[in-house]
Formats: C-alpha cells, structure tokens, sequence
C-alpha cells in the first residue's frame, strides 16, 4: 500500500504503536499512543516513554527507529475458497514508520505535546487538562521522556485476499462480519474498503 493518504489515515485509525529500538543492550519495544501529524510531504510522529523505561537511551546514537501500526487482523480459513487445495492465512494491515527520533526537553513544548495526546484521546479531559496545578503538571512531566520522530520513509501492508475471486472475498467479508469480533469486523471493513478503491 503506497497510498500516502491512506497511509496516514491508517496511523491515524491506529494510534497505539509499537516502538521498536537497537542500543547497547539490543532490541526494545515499548507500545505506546502516538500523535501523527502531517505537514506538505512531512510526517512527524509524537510519543513519549516513562522516564523509567531505559529504551529512551537507546535514541542518544542517532539511530533509526521503527515505530509500528498495526491492528486489525483476522484468520481466513481455506474453506472459503473455490480450490479444495488451499491453506489457512491471516489477513492484515500495519504501517511501519522509521526516523531518527529527537527529544523534546523544553517544558512548554513537552507539556503542549501532552496536551495534544489529550485532545486526541479525551476530549472532554481536555478540557480540564489546563487547569491542572503548575506543580503537579511539573512533577508528571519530570516523569516522562517526549520525542519526536520525522519519518523518513513510511512502508505499508495491506494483506486483504485481494488476490482472491471476488465470490471468495465476500465469502470472507461475510465471516469475519458475523464473527462477533471487533478486530474481524475490522478487518472486513478494510477488505471492503479496499476493494471499492481499486
């Protein structure tokens, strides 16, 4: 999927990311909500670590990390098909996002970059989320380490049975509707979504 609107949409639908790093101690990753915003041709991504969490140390060497989407997902049974010679697979959509990550160490700036996360998740918090004490705002700030992270390049999958006879892919739609499964519903929701777009 190289649609970058669709792309973006998606990160967006998806805000709760993975982050993926290599430091001196190997592989981390750390899910997380993350703020995507998008400016022209840029991507910028806004997240934040519990300053107890040692991954952030792993941004100090200028290293790329990995930042991932993904969600929703669903089992597709061969009984589907038309070919009685066919195998189970699982459908699926992720966005994989890299760039070198940046930290955030003014406090207006981290404290506007939590306010956006807020707005993002809890609009009626939001509300409130000024009044909050200057001391109590300092001492949560001082608990967390915020970043940001320019992506340089973005790369998606969109694995949906588009391969398959369309009687197939409403077969599967049809499945994963009646599934009683969010993630399935999902799931079925892309396959239609993404059917209709081609």
């Amino acid at each position: 999927m190289e649609d970058r609107p669709t792309q973006i949409a998606f990160m967006r639908a998806h805000p709760f990311a993975a982050l993926v790093t290599h430091g001196a101690e190997g592989l981390r990753a750390t899910h997380l909500p993350v703020v995507t915003e998008e400016a022209g041709d840029r991507v910028r991504l806004l997240a934040h670590l519990a300053r107890a969490n040692p991954q952030w140390r792993d941004f100090s060497g200028g290293a790329e990390v990995m930042v991932i989407f993904a969600e929703p997902h669903a089992y597709v049974s061969p009984r589907h098909y038309e070919h009685a010679e066919s195998v189970p697979t699982w459908n699926y959509a992720a966005v994989h996002a890299y760039g070198v990550p940046t930290l955030v160490e003014d406090r207006a700036a981290k404290h506007a970059q939590q306010a956006k996360l807020v707005s993002l998740f809890d609009a009626e918090y939001a509300a409130r989320f000024p009044q909050l004490s200057p001391d109590y705002v300092d001492k949560m700030l001082a608990a967390i380490v915020s970043f940001a992270i320019a992506a340089t390049r973005l790369e998606a999958r969109f694995k949906l049975s588009q391969e398959k006879l369309p009687v197939e892919r409403g077969r599967i739609i049809a499945t994963l509707e009646s599934a009683g499964d969010s993630a399935a519903a999902e799931t079925a929701r892309l396959m239609r979504d993404h059917a209709r777009s081609k």
